[in-house]
């Protein structure tokens, strides 16, 4: 695996960076106060060319590859300085890289120009009684005439789903056996479906999240992502994806905030010297570049997998590594942070204490920590009952 970013790729970081210094980080303390998603800010993240990244030219986008599209997600997330933000960048790309991934031609063409232009996508798999458990869905699909289906149930804490514009459902098809959990692209403003508000939240609230209400909804053939039954496959693709992802947001965020980490432990002075010349202070700084450093690589082995058909398990194996290892890291950072203002740190409103209240975010949202360690642990079992000598 080659790691060199090409220059278009070096571009793509600098230019997000600056965008996300400039456009969304000298607003974020007031978004976060005020518990609110930017729809302008959004427009202007589009505008950019955000969106096009990785999407082909006959689609409205600019023809790059996944590693274009981690180029500039690590550039955004290292500007932003707004967690919330983009994490709802990111459940959008989960969206946009299932339409280029699994997307009939027709889908393609009809859904990921506006998705690209400004449109707002979602994913949603949990609900209320599920939670993590994507494959304990309860709403239920039924076959309609015409060769639709109608769709019933209700999803909950779906990031997006206030504001999103096309929607991904998780759904079970009645009656087809037990390989029956099949993807449906649900548009908003469509009869029987409600988009709730959006929460109130500990962190991450600049992020609209919230839930989604199906009653007999609608669903023409032509709206099904991928095979009726062949949901779970197309799921294992995109958790690993969102996953990947959030490694890469970690590593670029934290290594963002490392600065102010070293500001402080080297104009701070307590008994007569600097605080940072006391091994308890530095160590503190190192566990943040490690959790930088190892995300990173982590992140970068996951796409490495992504991109090759045959690796679907591989891919979902590092991905749940790189999205445990970098919510705990992300989660001691904002401790530490934290303990190195002391009580300013603690204080509302001082831009310290946010970092801590996203971070702990990162450990339930795309699934928890908990579920993240029984994927590691299934799929290192199911390899080496495969292959007992690997």
């Amino acid at each position: 695996m080659d790691l060199t970013w090409t220059d278009r790729q070096d571009e793509l970081r600098r230019r997000f960076t600056v965008f996300g210094r400039e456009r969304v980080a000298p607003d974020s303390a007031r978004r976060d106060r005020e518990e609110s998603f930017d729809r302008g800010l959004w427009q202007e993240l589009a505008d950019a060319g955000f969106w096009a990244v990785n999407v082909p030219k006959r689609y409205g986008g600019d023809g790059g590859d996944l590693w274009d599209h981690v180029a500039a997600f690590e550039g955004l997330a290292r500007g932003a300085d707004d967690c919330g933000f983009v994490l709802t960048a990111a459940a959008h790309a989960g969206l946009q890289q299932l339409l280029l991934r699994y997307g009939t031609e027709e889908q393609k063409e009809t859904l990921l120009p506006g998705l690209v232009s400004g449109a707002i996508g979602a994913t949603a798999a949990t609900e209320a009684a599920g939670g993590s458990h994507v494959s304990a869905v309860t709403t239920t699909a039924r076959p309609a005439p015409g060769g639709g289906f109608s769709l019933s149930g209700g999803k909950s804490h779906i990031t997006n789903a206030p504001v999103a514009d096309l929607m991904m459902i998780v759904g079970r098809v009645a009656g087809i056996g037990p390989r029956d959990i099949t993807l449906f692209l649900v548009e908003k403003g469509g009869r029987g479906v409600e988009q709730g508000e959006q929460e109130s939240l500990l962190g991450l609230r600049t992020s609209p999240l919230g839930p989604i209400g199906l009653d007999d909804v609608e669903v023409p053939p032509e709206r099904v992502l991928g095979q009726v039954g062949g949901g779970l496959d197309v799921l294992y693709w995109c958790l690993a994806f969102d996953r990947m992802i959030y490694g890469v947001i970690v590593s670029a965020h934290l290594e963002a905030l490392l600065p102010t980490a070293i500001d402080r432990i080297t104009t701070r002075r307590a008994f007569g010297s600097p605080i940072g010349e006391h091994q308890y202070i530095q160590d503190k700084v190192v566990d943040m570049q490690v959790t930088v450093a190892a995300s990173r690589a982590l992140s970068y082995s996951t796409v490495d997998a992504l991109l090759h058909p045959d690796d679907t398990h591989r891919a979902s194996l590092l991905a749940s590594c790189v999205k445990l290892l970098s919510a705990e890291g992300l989660v001691r950072a904002g401790l530490e942070l934290v303990q190195l203002f002391g009580h300013a740190g603690f204080e509302s409103g001082s831009g310290i204490e946010r970092h801590l209240r996203d971070a702990v975010a990162f450990r339930i949202a795309g699934g928890t920590n908990e579920m993240q360690k029984k994927n590691i642990f299934n799929q290192v079992l199911r390899a080496h009952r495969r292959d007992p000598d690997q």
